[in-house]
């Protein structure tokens, strides 16, 4: 069977909160993706994203400096899951086998030369390396380069976050569990051909090989550097890193020569700056001294560049996102666990009130599953606010004056949809006691099954739903805190992961989505958007919310 899913939310992978994660994780990548006209790669029709030609007027110079509220936990793609690391790890240092294309598409070759020959039976993946893909040190990525990494990956000790990923290669929970030493599933059959076998047929696997985790790393540099790797790793990416300053909070990281894809980077360096709290960090971008803003606008700031439209043309760039925001409800409360009552929460909901509070980081949307996904052909019917129809609900529940606790943490935008998200209950009868706290008090609270209904959110870097109700709505899921099971939804999903196409495997999590808002399994509210930021005199400037900002393409020049 398929491998769990243990995934983090987008603030810790992907800009949670303050894209309302992500980075999925776009605005910028609608452009034509690179075709290959000429070479050995010439079958190849896409790339992904694909830098394209030399925009008219590019330079090949100057620097772009990002700002970060924090520091990254860590360069190594497999430690590092927060969005400084995820974006560093992601667009500038690592390359990983593929890369989703286009504004929603699914994955294209990258540092693969194509994509894999797949057996009959769903199980085994051939894929060809390219032969221009040198790491940092000047060394050709090879095969068996793979296979150590991601045999490192599996290694408990390391205790990656991304090792269960990788359980449905045949033998790679033995490896883990410290039963082998070589993953039976892994072979490189020679120097440039990848071999993958898998236990059952995994839909999710291209979407796993887009991910920055699972980018070659040489060996001999990890042994070099030891403790060390995790902040000046060795890559593949389009840049290098040449100093980590923790006293100064800056990263520095140059262009490399070697970078298989011709012509990039146009920038020569590039900086990461981190312990910038957010309102500075907006004097910073105004006044010219950052250029980019890491982690996009969150709630507090989105005001500021929004509202006038001049500020907003100039500093704002829209990115389309494939996130879910919702309303856990937890099952261990009597009333929550009636079905009509959890529908009159979703009918009581304004979302259009509620998603104008977030100044343009998510739309009103009621349905579990982002608006917008791959190859998907949605056939819930999304709630909308109905609050008589909550009213009746609730009587014939026969539910009286419903009081609910709702924990918050500091997180934005949840204190300030808290508060409307009060009032519009209190208009139905159900009273809402807030409960703010910080961050950490509230994730350890939730975690433990405290709080009758509370915020979350989450986005999307598998491109598939199965993300989501994988890590929420299925029996004993990694989120699944408020108890949450559904047989009908376990039973489907489960289908759905051994899928051999993304639409037959997407068929299917319609019907999970159906059952989803049959059984009103959470409130849903929002689909989120992402508002990247950065100078006008960033030009050429594209991002894909699963991964970040794309450094390799931009370039420096007259606002």
């Amino acid at each position: 069977m398929a491998g769990p899913l243990h995934i983090p939310t987008r603030r810790l992978v992907l800009a949670t909160g303050a894209a309302g994660a992500a980075g999925a994780f776009l605005s910028g990548c609608t452009g034509e993706a690179r075709t290959v006209r000429s070479g050995p790669l010439a079958d190849v029709p896409e790339w992904a994203p694909g830098p394209g030609a030399d925009p008219p007027g590019a330079r090949r110079k100057g620097k772009v400096i990002t700002a970060w509220a924090t520091e990254a936990q860590s360069y190594d793609p497999a430690i590092g899951w927060d969005l400084h690391s995820w974006e560093a790890i992601s667009t500038v240092l690592h390359s990983p086998l593929y890369h989703y294309r286009g504004q929603y598409d699914g994955p294209a070759p990258h540092a693969a030369a194509a994509m894999p020959t797949v057996s009959g039976d769903g199980r085994v993946y051939t894929i060809p390396l390219r032969r221009d893909a040198r790491f940092h040190n000047g060394r050709p990525v090879t095969a068996q380069d793979y296979v150590d990494s991601w045999t490192r990956i599996l290694d408990p000790d390391l205790a990656s976050w991304a090792a269960s990923f990788l359980f449905t290669i045949e033998g790679a929970e033995a490896v883990y569990e410290k039963k082998a030493k070589k993953v039976r599933g892994l072979k490189a059959l020679d120097s440039h051909t990848l071999r993958i076998r898998l236990t059952d047929p995994d839909v999710l696997l291209l979407a796993l090989l887009c991910q920055p985790y699972t980018a070659a790393l040489p060996a001999e540099e990890i042994r070099r550097l030891g403790s060390s790797f995790g902040r000046t790793p060795v890559g593949t990416g389009p840049y290098r890193i040449t100093r980590y300053d923790g006293k100064r909070q800056r990263a520095t990281f140059r262009r490399f020569e070697q970078y298989f894809w011709d012509g990039t980077p146009l920038v020569d360096t590039v900086e990461f700056r981190w312990g910038i709290d957010y309102s500075m960090q907006s004097l910073q971008l105004n006044a010219g001294s950052i250029d980019i803003l890491g982690e996009g606008l969150v709630a507090s700031q989105a005001p500021k560049f929004t509202a006038d439209q001049d500020i907003r043309e100039r500093f704002v760039h829209p990115v389309p996102v494939r996130g879910s925001q919702w309303l856990t409800l937890n099952l261990k409360r009597p009333e929550l666990r009636d079905r009509r009552v959890r529908q009159a929460l979703n009918w009581a909901v304004d979302r259009e009130q509620l998603m104008r509070v977030t100044f343009g980081l998510s739309d009103p949307w009621g349905c579990p599953f982002p608006e917008k996904l791959d190859r998907y052909r949605r056939t819930a019917k999304p709630y909308t606010h109905d609050p008589d129809r909550a009213r009746a609900l609730l009587r014939e529940a026969g539910v009286g004056r419903l009081r609910l606790d709702f924990p918050h943490g500091s997180q934005d935008p949840w204190p300030l949809l808290a508060q409307v998200l009060q009032q519009q209950f209190a208009e139905v009868g159900v009273d809402i006691e807030l409960r703010g706290m910080g961050q950490t008090a509230f994730d350890q609270i939730t975690a433990e099954g405290e709080g009758d209904i509370y915020g979350r959110h989450m986005y999307i870097t598998l491109n598939s739903a199965l993300e989501n109700v994988s890590s929420n709505y299925t029996t004993g899921a990694s989120y699944n805190y408020a108890g949450y099971e559904n047989k009908v939804v376990d039973e489907l999903t489960a289908k759905a992961r051994t899928a051999r196409t993304l639409e037959a495997s997407n068929a299917l999590l319609a019907q999970v989505e159906e059952e989803l808002v049959r059984d009103a399994a959470g409130v849903y509210i929002g689909s989120m958007r992402f508002l990247a930021a950065r100078r006008p005199e960033v030009h050429n400037y594209q991002m894909r919310g699963e991964s970040g900002s794309y450094y390799d393409r931009m370039w420096l020049g007259a606002a």
